[in-house]
């Protein structure tokens, strides 16, 4: 079940919306000023990968995704 954001041009509120598939459309209202004029918004999510959960410090800064030392996703494939 997709979950998408998306945010209203009118009183600039941000809300989720579930879908039950990434093809099902639907009409959208602003929970917060009832407004019809939303777009959907990139949305950021956390993920961990591996290790011993909230630990991050085994965890690159170089780039790459988690653990990976690579600096793109190429690298890890």
């Amino acid at each position: 079940m997709p979950i998408y954001e998306f945010q209203c041009d009118q009183c600039n509120t941000k809300f989720d919306e579930y879908f039950r598939s990434a093809s099902e459309r639907k009409k959208l209202f602003c929970p917060s000023c009832q407004g019809d004029r939303i777009h959907k918004i990139f949305s950021v999510f956390g993920m961990s990968v591996g290790g011993s959960g909230s630990d991050t410090s085994s965890q690159s800064s170089s780039g790459g995704c988690g653990s990976c030392t690579a600096d793109t996703c190429t690298g890890c494939r």
